[in-house]
């Protein structure tokens, strides 16, 4: 039995952005070809104009959604998906029988990536696991995979990354990977600190993102927060100007501005 991993990036959405770009497309050959409802000509040319346009829009949009899921591939051992992810779980370090939490897991890469690191520790993955979002990915999916690679001491259980339920001081490492940027109606900065409250002290934080402006604001206001909460180090580490991807692959992806938030409580 061999584990799936899926892919990243939901086929759906690819094909949603194919169908966006195929009705203008359409609906310009339509005007410019047979034109409807006998329109004057100039009009027809103005409309034939606005559709053409928003099909070479959303045309390139679904072409990056496309050359996203391509490289997001999970099932592919070779895939810049697994680069990164292997990338990340190179940072996680984990004292004998450590306990690990890894939020917002999907199919669970991760979460099994670093149990294959440390087989005697006690590995959580957590994850909402939304099937609109994600269709096929779930807990039972991730058990199966757990099952795959010969993982015993790794729990699969659902949990919301903006409420942790576990208790403080229980695990030695929280880790995440392309989770917190997807967060709507709560703070992303206080969602990570809901997670780093869980930290034992002396407690590693690996946690992964499109740390932009537009999703985090001012980088050195959370690097402060983070450490005003009771953390001992942080640091942030850019990810795809080559520690775990180059410049042409995060531009593929649509990854750029990626970037590891590390740090010790």
């Amino acid at each position: 039995m061999e584990p799936d991993y899926k892919n990243w990036f939901p086929e759906k959405f690819v094909i949603q952005s194919g169908v966006k770009a195929l009705i203008p497309l359409l609906l310009a050959i339509v005007f410019g070809a047979w034109g409807v409802g006998g329109l004057p000509v100039p009009i027809r040319l103005v409309l034939v104009f606005c559709f053409t346009m928003a099909a070479f829009w959303f045309g390139y949009r679904a072409w990056e959604l496309w050359m996203a899921w391509k490289v997001m591939d999970l099932t592919n051992p070779s895939s810049l998906a697994w680069k990164i992810i292997k990338g990340v779980a190179s940072y996680v370090e984990l004292p004998p029988r450590g306990r690990c939490l890894d939020i917002g897991c999907g199919s669970g890469a991760l979460t099994l990536e670093v149990a294959k690191s440390h087989p005697d520790a006690v590995i959580i993955g957590t994850d909402p696991w939304d099937p609109k979002v994600t269709p096929g990915v779930d807990q039972k999916l991730c058990q199966a995979n757990a099952k795959a690679e010969g993982a015993k001491h790794v729990v699969f259980m659902y949990g919301i990354a903006q409420k942790v339920e576990f208790p403080d001081n229980t695990f030695d490492a929280v880790i995440s990977n392309y989770v917190y940027h997807h967060i709507r109606g709560m703070d992303r900065v206080d969602a990570i600190l809901e997670a780093l409250r869980t930290l034992k002290p002396g407690g590693i934080f690996v946690i992964h993102d499109l740390m932009t402006k537009g999703f985090y604001g001012d980088r050195d206001i959370l690097l402060k927060r983070v450490l005003e909460s009771g953390c001992k180090e942080a640091k942030l580490i850019p990810t795809d100007n080559g520690t775990l991807m180059t410049k042409e692959e995060a531009g593929r992806a649509m990854l750029t501005g990626s970037c590891l938030l590390i740090g010790r409580k």
